[in-house]
């Protein structure tokens, strides 16, 4: 512990995730005086973004992992100076790890040694070749031609971006490339795929360095994205219309993409402005949204489960609801269901129940069912009307034919409301989850389209009553009130990728 650090000093820890916040309740317990958390990203009620934001002479705790160096960085840029930032690491020594100003209590606990952040010697390399890098992408940019389109990720391709781009390609097979960076995902869906390129190859960087416009659905902060970015017009499409707060792209000033796409231009009027940067902000829909005006046969199924399966389980258990929750970045995410009771009901009601979880969550509730790893659809042991959809699949075109959405916070509820099918909002964490994530991007009134439950037992009345009574359907009321694009969205967003750039 550094002697010239007095836990009276106000205190702020990054970054706001699970670490850092379970970091920050054990320098609290330690008698730090923590004022709140420190995000490059991240916007909500006691996290801070900026130098300016913090009180006088704070001091920033980075939590010490394999993001710590990237984290350092973006504090760096936000007004931070060098000489206030930290870093932690765990120790169960108490005689070289007390706290100043405080007592020896006895025993042997984890702590944390706070230092001193230095810079490593391989991140300055890497800063140096980087400025190489960038040196040599502007000179190519500014001698050849341009040429072509890319559709470009990092670690995963979303729905949304590859059905625009396999649309793109249909239309104009010579034209797009998907180049990716650092690909996580199983990409055999792709195998005969001739355009599909890694970023750093020669012909990844070469197409990059010629693209008329790139097309993204996230918002990556990496340096590399960064610098392509100041030169090649950028459209986002983004993915999908937010409850929960987001923190975009406003607080880098020197970002103002070609055009930002979503599907309402209710938000696009009131929201996205606030925390996106754009010339224009267009409602021409998620590529992901087709399949809710299409037959089953002119769905594209890139990265779901086959038609023949969903078919196969609508004849064996009946029509298929689907339960798709957000994911609880604050680590709790164990979801209250009564398995029993669910499937019990199910099949006295001819109901299948589809399980869509966020991947990390998939992993362990298929750990806790014992279920083989697999890339399909799964029914759980002793639940046969109970299934797990794979969490790195596209559920998209199966939600087309879903009879009820259940889900709890998540911006699949407005792309449901093209369906005009019933959601069931089950927030069975409602108070937490106020408490931990802050406030929303919108009220209640414009996320709220059907009934709202809070257990197993609130959730299986309400379907019930569903399948069995005409109820009130306010999916129409929301849809007029947000003004949500129902046309085909891919042909759009295509010929917008074509279109001239704008000055």
């Amino acid at each position: 512990m550094q002697s010239n650090i007095n836990t009276s000093q106000p205190v702020y820890v990054a970054p706001a995730n699970p670490a850092g916040r379970a970091l920050a309740s054990a320098l609290t317990s330690q008698g730090y005086n923590v004022c709140g958390l420190a995000d490059n990203l991240k916007h909500a009620d006691g996290i801070i973004n900026s130098h300016a934001q913090s009180k006088p002479d704070a001091m920033v705790i980075i939590c010490s992992g394999p993001y710590t160096h990237g984290v350092a960085k973006g504090l760096i840029a936000r007004g931070f100076s060098p000489n206030q930032l930290y870093t932690s690491v765990e120790s169960e020594s108490l005689a070289t790890t007390q706290a100043p100003n405080s007592s020896p209590k006895g025993g042997t606990n984890l702590r944390s040694t706070i230092r001193p952040y230095k810079t490593p010697i391989s991140e300055k390399f890497k800063s140096l070749r980087f400025t190489l890098f960038s040196f040599t992408i502007k000179v190519l940019r500014s001698m050849v031609p341009q040429r072509g389109y890319v559709y470009y990720a990092e670690q995963f391709f979303d729905t949304n971006m590859l059905l625009a781009y396999r649309q793109h390609r249909r239309q104009h097979p010579d034209e797009p490339w998907l180049i990716g960076r650092d690909i996580k995902q199983d990409l055999t869906m792709l195998d005969d795929d001739n355009h599909l390129l890694r970023l750093f190859s020669l012909q990844g960087l070469w197409h990059m360095v010629r693209a008329k416009k790139m097309v993204v659905d996230h918002e990556f902060t990496g340096n590399t994205f960064t610098l392509f970015r100041r030169f090649i017009p950028v459209i986002q499409l983004w993915h999908g219309l937010p409850y929960k707060a987001l923190s975009g792209n406003i607080h880098y000033p020197d970002i103002c993409d070609d055009a930002f796409i979503s599907s309402s231009s209710w938000f696009n009027e009131h929201i996205f402005p606030t925390i996106f940067r754009a010339r224009r902000y267009l409602d021409y829909g998620y590529p992901r949204n087709d399949v809710f005006s299409q037959l089953p046969q002119e769905r594209d199924w890139i990265n779901a489960e086959p038609l023949s399966t969903l078919t196969h389980i609508q004849n064996t258990t009946g029509s298929i609801i689907v339960y798709a929750p957000t994911y609880r970045d604050w680590g709790d995410n164990d979801y209250p269901l009564d398995l029993d009771k669910i499937n019990e009901w199910c099949e006295k009601n001819k109901r299948s129940f589809v399980l869509k979880f966020h991947p990390f969550i998939s992993r362990q509730f298929g750990d806790a069912m014992a279920l083989p790893d697999s890339e399909n659809v799964q029914a759980l042991p002793s639940y046969p009307h109970l299934y797990l959809y794979p969490s790195g699949k596209n559920i998209y075109p199966w939600l087309a034919d879903a009879e009820t959405l259940i889900t709890d916070y998540s911006s699949i509820a407005y792309d449901f409301l093209l369906t005009q099918k019933p959601i069931v909002y089950f927030q069975y964490d409602l108070d937490k989850y106020r408490k931990l994530r802050g406030h929303t991007l919108v009220s209640d009134d414009l996320f709220i389209a059907g009934e709202l439950v809070f257990n197993t037992e609130q959730l299986l009345t309400v379907l019930f009553n569903i399948i069995g009574h005409p109820v009130s359907r306010p999916c129409a009321t929301l849809l007029s009130t947000l003004k949500i694009n129902e046309d085909l969205s891919s042909p759009q967003i295509i010929a917008l990728v074509k279109s001239l750039n704008q000055k």
